[in-house]
């Protein structure tokens, strides 16, 4: 199969030598490893950054910037789509880099395991918002949430799961973290430089409610091929969705997606034992490290995020 992956650098899901596969990122290999030479967490694996296959210019979107060499049976994105200001854009945008019947496969941190554990989550109004106003950079809503209510460095899966109470934590690298959130927004009235935040906040059940809405909605052309939720002590779940034949018609579509996030829905679910008991936690040294690992490396989807796809 012919794959794609977005934003890979020196940690692809899906290497050369197991099958033809793509990559594509804002900026070339050599332009990478001189942007990371610098960076703690990557400065000791540059030979390890992939060549990039397809390098997006100011205003390229994916599917323009492959469009010679698609469609595609599947593409791979990582911990991208919570960055993503429009999602549904996103997702159209990747219906023209997919054959039908071609996958997309996400992987999307859970809110209650990471630092997104205290924000709200995505409502389908969200989404539908950032649509129809066709975002490419973060709301000032999306950022201000982030910016005062994530708690980097703080979260520690296993404890979330073991029952942590993490709901009077808040963010330590700000005195004030409203009035930096606020800060934040103003320069981004001045700025054209793109803001690099989560977006959009999910756990498994929040997001194939979403897909449920958005198909009811006709605003999305995939059916759920394959979902595993959030395994114990980790913060991450697996979505795959299939590209469906928008040639079908709207109804027949509508009633594949639908049928197809009910057997999603019908999955058990990770056991998560008793029911959770609640403890204070400190910071996990193994964790911080992990996330801050985790945030330089999706740095480097600025510039796809800044096109919103």
């Amino acid at each position: 199969m012919r794959g794609l992956e977005i934003g890979p650098l020196a940690s692809p899901r899906v290497r050369k030598d197991e099958g033809p596969v793509r990559y594509v990122d804002h900026a070339s290999a050599a332009e990478l490893k001189e942007k990371y030479a610098t960076d703690q967490g990557m400065r000791d694996r540059l030979d390890e950054i992939v060549d990039v296959d397809y390098v997006l210019g100011e205003t390229t979107t994916i599917s323009s910037a492959v469009a010679a060499d698609a469609p595609f049976d599947y593409v791979i994105a990582s911990h991208v789509i919570e960055h993503i200001p429009d999602t549904v854009g996103w997702l159209d945008d990747l219906t023209r880099v997919l054959r039908p019947g071609g996958i997309l496969s996400l992987v999307i941190p859970d809110k209650r395991y990471c630092f997104d554990v205290n924000r709200s989550l995505t409502e389908i109004s969200d989404l539908v918002d950032a649509n129809l106003r066709g975002l490419r950079q973060p709301s000032f809503r999306q950022a201000y949430d982030f910016y005062a209510k994530a708690i980097g460095g703080v979260v520690d899966p296993a404890a979330a799961w073991a029952g942590a109470d993490y709901s009077q934590a808040v963010r330590q690298d700000f005195a004030d973290p409203d009035v930096a959130a606020f800060e934040a927004c103003r320069r981004m009235q001045t700025s054209d430089e793109f803001v690099d935040v989560h977006c959009h906040v999910f756990t498994p059940d929040s997001f194939l409610g979403l897909l449920d809405k958005l198909a009811r909605l006709d605003l999305i052309d995939y059916e759920v091929a394959a979902f595993v939720p959030t395994e114990r002590d980790n913060f991450e779940f697996y979505v795959s969705l299939r590209r469906l034949d928008a040639s079908a018609g709207r109804e027949s579509l509508r009633q594949a997606e639908q049928a197809s996030i009910a057997r999603a829905r019908s999955q058990d679910p990770p056991a998560n034992g008793v029911q959770p008991r609640l403890a204070l936690m400190g910071v996990s040294p193994a964790e911080e490290r992990l996330l801050n690992l985790k945030r330089r490396s999706l740095a480097r989807l600025r510039a796809t995020l800044k096109r919103g796809g």
